[in-house]
């Protein structure tokens, strides 16, 4: 297959529809909720505006957005901080894949963590994305953490803790009567017989 042309440039503001309709197509709902297209709109604005973010895309040669890259800054690890370049969104259109915008948005990533002294770029990847995880391992990625999510209603439900009130009457009552016991034994015990 032949590759296309593709540039890769700063995300300007002209691309929040594309960006909006890109996010779409690769559909990287996690189980939350659907978020509709203006308010996703209104978040990509107010991050695009965001200074310690990174945020790249693709375009074709018409100027059409095949792919985003959106990266920022920070240290990885809670004790031996280190450096990274975290790129939180990888997004290519499924129509423009295997045609080099991926490779082109993460040959961007590489040059942007050299110049700020990062030594690793980090990528954040749906488990459920069979063909990110993959490609990201092609190219190189090691996995380093496995974050699972959880709704708070089935936690609640796992923990016990929709009858949190109930549960603590039964354990009250649970220790009166063992006090109870207790006290009867050792009653009984200083009878003389």
């Amino acid at each position: 297959m032949t590759r296309a042309i593709v540039r890769v440039r700063p995300a300007q503001a002209d691309d929040v529809e594309a960006v909006v309709a890109l996010v779409r197509a690769a559909d990287l709902r996690t189980g939350t909720r659907a978020v509709p297209d203006d308010e996703l709109a209104a978040r990509v604005r107010t991050l695009f505006a965001d200074d310690g973010r990174v945020f790249l895309v693709a375009v074709d040669d018409d100027d059409a957005v095949a792919g985003l890259l959106a990266a920022r800054h920070e240290p990885a690890g809670a004790v031996d901080l280190t450096p990274v370049l975290h790129i939180s969104h990888l997004v290519v259109r499924p129509d423009e894949r295997r045609r080099g915008a991926g490779r082109a948005l993460l040959t961007a990533a590489v040059q942007i963590a050299e110049q700020a002294g990062a030594e690793h770029v980090l990528a954040t990847v749906a488990a459920a994305s069979r063909e990110g995880n993959r490609y990201l391992a092609r190219i190189g990625f090691a996995p380093l953490v496995l974050q699972r999510i959880a709704p708070v209603g089935v936690l609640r439900r796992s923990l016990g803790m929709n009858d949190a009130g109930s549960r603590m009457a039964v354990l009250r009552r649970a220790r009166m009567a063992r006090a109870q016991r207790a006290g009867f034994g050792s009653r009984a015990a200083a009878r003389p017989s």
